[in-house]
């Protein structure tokens, strides 16, 4: 009988050797494409950032913040699945070498990333609805100081958020490496609430406020507010989905442990399934957060920023604001672009058309501005 129950383990581990090692190197080469997705992104801002106006410095800020804390959870993830990997292939060795304090440490250290990217989304989804709600209040979405200090706040919040589940010795050593045993009911129901509903329900509660104050103030907004206002909820609501999209990738963790509750059977694959999933998840976090930063997004695009600026107002003249720099007839500070051209364009014999107007230009976008400064005509740019 024992002779038996052995050759029956051995076969069974031989069966999800091979599996475990190949979902092993998917990992790998998964957070390896997240680890250098998000660097790629860091080193365009931080060479970007001298380019970039004054009032543009606080949304770079917080994509750095992002990337930041995604960075560092995809380091801690690929850290896992190396130590995975070397586990099965070495078993006896690493269980020995690798069940420490600071695998405890390390496993502590990655929550803390995980959940500072999750609020990193919240902030977002703040400072967009202090640009709605606060617009006349530029202390809310212009001093850069003022977001600096949130961000030291999320540090903290994220540093005690994971601390009681550290204390209480629910991190275990499992599968070669440390993470909170996805039999363990008490342990995973204290994550989902400190990592999961925390930042996401602020971010809900923005969401729903942000709608109510555009619903009862709507007559008040002019065209410029409302397209403004516009702009700025659907980055929210972007957010909100990209938090319900990390959500649905999450569910896999809660889903085994209420299998085990219900059936007593969690399968070898348990664990890779979730941080699969996770890492799936986070890469598509940095992509989609970067269609929540559009100014972002423009900034470290490398073909965008080539296109001609003439495109922009071609057939478009009723879309765009007009600011007057100078002119030796009459001084205009704002008004429509037709009404500028009724008031100074001489040749009433000839129709002006938006490409007459504007001074030919063919550079980089974020050099428009410099140029139109230097145009004898005026400046025009998106509302």
């Amino acid at each position: 009988m024992t002779n038996s129950n052995s050759t029956e383990e051995m076969f069974s581990v031989t069966r999800s050797f091979v599996p475990n090692i190949i979902l092993d190197s998917i990992g790998i080469g998964l957070c390896i494409i997240a680890v250098c997705k998000t660097f790629i992104f860091i080193i365009l801002i931080l060479i970007r950032r001298q380019l970039t106006k004054s009032k543009d410095k606080i949304l770079f800020l917080l994509s750095f913040n992002m990337y930041m804390s995604i960075f560092i959870f995809s380091l801690f993830l690929l850290d896992m699945f190396i130590s995975m990997i070397k586990g099965h292939l070495y078993p006896d060795m690493s269980q020995i070498n690798d069940d420490t304090l600071w695998c405890r440490l390390k496993v502590y250290l990655s929550t803390v990333a995980l959940i500072s990217s999750l609020y990193s989304t919240t902030i977002q989804a703040l400072y967009r609805f202090f640009r709605i709600t606060y617009y006349n209040r530029y202390f809310f979405y212009v001093n850069i100081y003022f977001y600096i200090f949130i961000l030291s706040i999320q540090v903290i919040i994220s540093s005690f958020q994971p601390l009681p589940i550290l204390l209480i010795g629910d991190y275990q050593y499992e599968d070669y490496h440390c993470q909170i045993n996805l039999t363990n009911g008490r342990g995973i129901l204290m994550a989902a609430f400190l990592i999961w509903l925390l930042p996401v329900s602020i971010t809900v509660v923005i969401y729903v406020y942000t709608l109510r104050y555009i619903r009862q103030n709507s007559s008040k907004f002019t065209q410029q507010q409302q397209t403004k206002i516009n702009r700025n909820f659907i980055v929210i609501k972007r957010i909100l989905w990209l938090i319900i999209f990390i959500l649905v990738f999450g569910m896999p963790a809660c889903s085994t442990t209420i299998v085990f509750y219900l059936f007593g059977y969690v399968g070898w694959w348990a664990n890779h399934l979730t941080w699969l999933t996770f890492v799936l998840s986070f890469i598509g976090k940095d992509t989609d957060d970067n269609k929540s930063c559009p100014i972002c997004c423009r900034s470290l695009s490398i073909g965008n920023h080539l296109k001609p600026a003439n495109r922009l107002i071609t057939n478009r003249i009723d879309r765009y604001l007009v600011k007057y720099l100078a002119y030796d007839l009459e001084k205009i500070l704002r008004g429509s672009f037709s009404d500028h051209i009724s008031k100074t364009c001489t040749k009433t014999d000839v129709s002006c058309l938006a490409s007459d107007i504007l001074c030919p230009w063919l550079g980089p976008r974020y050099q428009l501005n410099d140029h139109l400064k230097s145009c004898p005509y005026q400046q025009i740019r998106p509302i």
